[in-house]
């Protein structure tokens, strides 16, 4: 039994291809499909790889993960498979791969080089997929091509400033919260857009509609709303660079 996970950009039709290819290739094979996500937002390779991470350590050794959010489609750019923890990943040479393989080791990528026949804007369906069929059929990596140094995407850091931090959100959930690149909280209280920001162990902590801030589910500072949306409130998305101010230094 082979569970492969998949994640995209790509919404809610074109993912179904991707899988019929797949079983097309296993045939009697028992798989698991498991959809981390398909709302990426188009093109957004930090949000994907940020998503990624937050999620392949909760999947046993032997899975394989094919993702895809790849603005470079149909040009030049390689596509690879890392292995890293056990599991293995497939997708575009981006960045979007290695954050999750290094959360579990020490990755080893590998070219694809494996011709198909494809259409130059759906490798997904057409190059990925098959590459993933034959990984869950027992083929090793090292069979597709050689051992490469692929493409390492960071999350950026937090810089200190003089009156405070700044930090970049890196996802954006369904309620609003805002997830920093920060993976704890500042020793002092702090202001975002001149408005406090609550430090609490909850969301419940706060009164409805106060602005908090706190360490959530996946490890790293989240700033939220009680009840309410803290990007709404702050109008603020992924990939923004904001300021969380020292309130001492405001006074």
């Amino acid at each position: 039994m082979r569970i492969i996970t998949i994640l995209t950009d790509f919404g809610s039709f074109y993912p179904a291809q991707m899988k019929g290819v797949i079983l097309s290739r296993l045939k009697d094979k028992a798989v698991i499909f498991v959809d981390i996500a398909h709302d990426i937002p188009p093109q957004n390779i930090q949000v994907g790889a940020f998503v990624l991470l937050s999620s392949v350590k909760h999947f046993p050794i032997g899975t394989i993960h094919l993702s895809v959010v790849d603005p470079g489609v149909g040009t030049e750019r390689w596509g690879i498979i890392v292995e890293s923890g056990g599991q293995l990943f497939v997708g575009p040479n981006n960045g979007l791969l290695i954050p999750a393989a290094k959360s579990l080791g020490e990755p080893k990528a590998f070219k694809i080089n494996h011709q198909f026949e494809a259409s130059s804007t759906f490798h997904g369906r057409d190059v990925f997929a098959p590459i993933v069929a034959m990984l869950a059929e027992g083929q090793r990596p090292q069979d597709f091509g050689s051992r490469v140094k692929p493409f390492d995407l960071g999350f950026g850091k937090p810089t200190r400033t003089k009156d405070g931090i700044e930090v970049t959100i890196l996802y954006v959930d369904r309620f609003g919260n805002l997830i920093l690149n920060l993976s704890r909280l500042p020793s002092y209280d702090v202001s975002l857009k001149g408005i406090k920001l609550k430090r609490v162990k909850t969301y419940a902590e706060g009164r409805r509609i106060e602005p908090l801030i706190t360490i959530g589910s996946q490890g790293f500072a989240e700033i939220a709303v009680n009840q309410g949306s803290a990007a709404d409130a702050f109008c603020c998305k992924a990939g923004d660079r904001v300021k969380l101010e020292e309130i001492e230094c405001l006074e």
